[in-house]
């Protein structure tokens, strides 16, 4: 089942975007803030995000742009909701990253109409979960042994006090838990914590390179069957 975010600071106009796009029948989270937000997608990335205009901790093109900024976390498309109706800030807005822009007061219609339109042109996502299991981790002529932090079709986050640098190539090797094949790919640095968060704690993410059509079908099923806690037993 598809899901949306709503990340919208006022309990009113909150519950009223819930109960809209409920009659959609997709899956909803909600969050009053952009923290709390980054919280649900360091669990599992949603289909569409749908941002109020004012949120509390930052603002809502800021928050846009750090979003694409991260490759793990930019896939979902964006929609805002404004009371702005200057063309100019719409197109800043676009510009930072946002799919579409809804205009308050807004009709249902223009609202389900852009809401659709997001999900039906989103691609594939990365679906992430907290996962820990081993990894081998292959830096030119080092190896070390790590533990991974959470998991996805795309990459994987691992904790450490000692990042390496973003673009650093690395070979990764691991076994999923309830899996028997041994997965081998080369990765990418794409972003780094150099210190604990309530997030996140210290450490760096890791995109896969060069992965098969075969392997990307596999880790989809697979972090779709984890996320159902229907894990199969072996492949």
């Amino acid at each position: 089942m598809k899901w949306v975010l709503i990340i919208e600071p006022s309990e009113v106009d909150r519950a009223y975007l819930e109960r809209i796009i409920s009659r959609l029948g997709y899956q909803i989270y909600s969050a009053a803030n952009s923290r709390e937000a980054l919280h649900y997608m360091s669990q599992s990335l949603p289909n569409t995000i749908v941002v109020g205009e004012h949120l509390p901790d930052t603002d809502p093109l800021a928050f846009c742009r750090l979003i694409k900024e991260d490759r793990i976390l930019a896939s979902p498309p964006m929609l805002l909701m404004s009371s702005n109706t200057d063309e100019i800030f719409k197109k800043e807005a676009l510009q930072a990253g946002f799919s579409e822009v809804v205009r308050r007061p807004m009709s249902i219609r223009n609202f389900f109409t852009k809401l659709e339109m997001c999900l039906s042109n989103n691609r594939r996502l990365c679906i992430r979960a907290p996962m820990e299991f081993p990894v081998r981790l292959t830096h030119g002529t080092k190896e070390h042994s790590m533990t991974t932090h959470n998991f996805g079709e795309r990459g994987m986050y691992i904790p450490t006090v000692n990042p390496l640098p973003r673009k650093t190539g690395v070979g990764l090797q691991f076994h999923l838990p309830g899996l028997r094949t041994l997965f081998n790919f080369q990765g990418q640095v794409v972003h780094t914590h150099d210190r604990d968060t309530d997030e996140v704690p210290a450490g760096m993410g890791f995109q896969f390179l060069d992965i098969s059509p075969a392997i990307d079908a596999v880790l989809g099923i697979y972090m779709e069957n984890f996320l159902a806690k229907r894990i199969p037993l072996a492949v």
